[in-house]
């Protein structure tokens, strides 16, 4: 999605609202081009589809608009807006600067075991975050797969996500049209059920490739390809690279076994495994940055440019950097809310001396049996989150907080709606649960608030009046729609003026 084919004469208007600057590409579904949204000035992919194409080709560009707008993740592209133009249906996305997979792969056939894990879990987060959301992507395979000069990777192209019956009994002699036939798993082949552990398959057979240097089947016709994924094992990755660890060599493996109950059952415990496989201590990634400094300074270093040296902390900086970037404009506020108070109070962060709600009633921490308690609320630990399921009677608080004496609190911050399951060098994974959307805050004397929370993950402080109160009450008035039965509150952080 990097290169920009200049031999149409650009720039022109799509519309009002964007200028084409470049052909990006050409497929199945249609022209993608660099373009120009210029009502947010900012680049983005633009993919036009001609609406003089047969009906079925018009259903797919629609379903890939609807199923990637409900993805918001780090590692997928993200669909900004979509619609028509006179006779053609356009989609606005995440202008990716960077390379696929597959161009990667054909300039250096085996990549480096550093290379190879940053890639595998980024691609399974991303994987395991549409999987959250119910949507199978069904064609996982290395040109769907862009990675940018600094070593974050996207998954592109559901536009087959939704589609569930349609033509899933036919084998071309184009290939199979639910697929691309060297990466399909065997029940796609055989046109059953696509499920998650479809998408796993899939992902199996690329962790293969980047190991080995080649396909595990390959063949002339794709009816070949797909009867060796139906009756063939691959062949032993340890057989094609000697240096290959057997942990690895087993991990592969078990994402491409032909029985469903012989592979991981999710997204989730993949990751774990990789865990192991690729240690959080003293990884060979670790090791490398070691003996050459940072990778962020070297910008002749990327995936792209030499897949055998990457950092695996190159995104984890990233995200700190941002974090910090953004502590001055808190510090700032916080200063100007000390000046329209009381003299010689300090505006900080508020601690309550006792709490008074349920124990967490789902234990995700498997060194507790009965779960963590209420302190988890205040820990800035975000992997102990506070686990609760629908109040049934909502008039009763979720949670009262009790200060030791009367406070003026000006901030109520809370992270909500997600518990961390892991620290890795690459960034925090998550479990998400229901998000509380509106709360009411009242103070010992009866004075509620009502406060409005975003559907976002993180820290978020929410606007409120001021309240001189030694307790406060948590009332939880609605939700966002997950299909999940819990809500979780991961932190809460008070922030105002001891008046003692």
């Amino acid at each position: 999605m990097n290169t920009v084919n200049t031999n149409q004469n650009f720039p022109r208007p799509f519309n009002n609202n964007y200028e084409l600057l470049g052909t990006l590409g050409k497929g199945g579904m249609g022209c993608v081009y660099k373009a120009l949204d210029k009502k947010l000035k900012r680049e983005v992919a633009f993919k036009i589809l001609d609406s003089t194409s047969d009906q079925e080709a018009i259903k797919r560009f629609y379903l890939e608009a609807q199923a990637m707008k409900e993805l918001d993740h780090q590692n997928v592209v993200h669909v900004f807006d979509f619609g028509s133009q006179g006779n053609q249906l356009f989609i606005s996305m995440t202008y990716v600067k960077g390379t696929a997979l597959s161009d990667i792969l054909q300039q250096k056939s085996q990549l480096s075991f550093e290379a190879i894990e940053i890639i595998i879990k980024q691609i399974a987060r991303g994987l395991l975050y549409a999987h959250s959301k119910g949507i199978v992507h069904r064609d996982v395979k290395p040109s769907n797969i862009m990675i940018t000069h600094d070593n974050r990777v996207y998954l592109m192209d559901f536009g087959i996500s939704y589609i569930q019956e349609m033509e899933k009994d036919r084998l071309t002699q184009t290939g199979m049209t639910m697929g691309t036939p060297e990466y399909m798993s065997p029940e796609q082949c055989h046109g059953d059920e696509v499920t998650v552990q479809s998408d796993i398959y899939s992902m199996g057979v690329i962790l293969y490739e980047m190991t080995c240097g080649k396909l595990p089947f390959t063949g002339n016709k794709p009816i070949e390809i797909a009867l060796k994924h139906v009756q063939e094992p691959p062949p032993p990755p340890e057989s094609l690279r000697p240096d290959c660890p057997p942990a690895l060599s087993k991990l592969i493996l078990k994402c491409m076994k032909k029985k469903l109950n012989e592979r991981f059952h999710d997204m989730q415990e993949f990751l774990d495994e990789c865990d192991q496989v690729f240690p959080q201590e003293d990884t060979h990634a670790q090791k490398h940055l070691s003996k050459t400094g940072s990778l962020l300074q070297q910008s002749t270093i990327s995936l792209v440019g030499a897949a055998s040296r990457i950092s695996p902390r190159a995104i984890h900086r990233k995200l700190t950097a941002v974090a910090i970037s953004l502590f001055p404009l808190i510090m700032i506020l916080l200063v100007l809310l000390m000046l329209t108070h009381k003299p010689g109070k300090t505006l900080g962060e508020l601690e309550w001396n006792d709490a008074l709600g349920n124990y967490e009633t789902t234990s995700l921490e498997p060194d507790i049996s009965g779960g963590y308690p209420l302190s988890n609320l205040n820990d800035k630990d975000l992997k102990t989150a506070w686990l609760y399921t629908m109040p049934q009677k909502p008039q009763n608080p979720v949670l009262t907080l009790y200060f030791d004496d009367t406070k003026l609190v000006t901030h109520f911050g809370i992270a909500v709606g997600y518990q961390k399951s892991i620290d890795d060098p690459y960034g925090d994974r998550f479990r998400s649960f229901k998000k509380p959307k509106k709360l009411t805050l009242e103070t010992k004397d009866g004075i509620k608030q009502q406060v409005l929370l975003e559907n976002v993950k993180g820290m978020q402080y929410p606007t409120i009046k001021s309240m001189e109160t030694s307790e406060i009450k948590i009332y939880l008035d609605d939700v966002y729609d997950t299909e999940n039965r819990d809500f979780a509150i991961s932190e809460i952080r008070i922030f105002g003026i001891d008046l003692q």
